[in-house]
């Protein structure tokens, strides 16, 4: 328990300050798209490369999924902007939200993808 709390705490950390060295770098709404499209891939393709295949430790697993990935992304962030932008431009905010949305979901199949692609590589299909 320990250990998992620690992990996830250690890797929240990280993904936070990732998160806002992001929002530096591209700003605030290039920003929040970059990092949710980001973290749908690493999510996916950490889950399927590491995690069902027991490559690392639990603890590690949840650290980097829970922990490090949860805390890059943001949801809150996204649905404020969301909302932000409809109320400036309806297409504005739908493009907003489709970029999101669609791309992260694009983007979990391209991480799922290249895990499987690996792991058949490497014998561990």
């Amino acid at each position: 328990m320990t250990k998992n709390l620690f992990s996830v705490m250690l890797f929240a950390f990280i993904g936070g300050c990732l998160r806002s060295l992001c929002s530096q770098v591209w700003g605030g709404f290039w920003g929040t798209i970059m990092v949710n499209l980001i973290g749908s891939f690493l999510l996916a393709f950490l889950t399927y490369r590491t995690i069902v295949k027991s490559y690392l430790a639990s603890w590690l697993n949840l650290g980097l999924c829970t922990g490090l990935v949860g805390s890059f992304t943001t949801f809150g962030t996204f649905s404020l902007q969301s909302v932000q932008l409809l109320q400036q431009s309806f297409l504005a905010g739908v493009g907003f939200m489709a970029l999101n949305l669609l791309g992260g979901f694009l983007l979990a199949v391209l991480g799922f993808r290249l895990a499987m692609k690996i792991n058949r590589r490497t014998g561990n299909d």
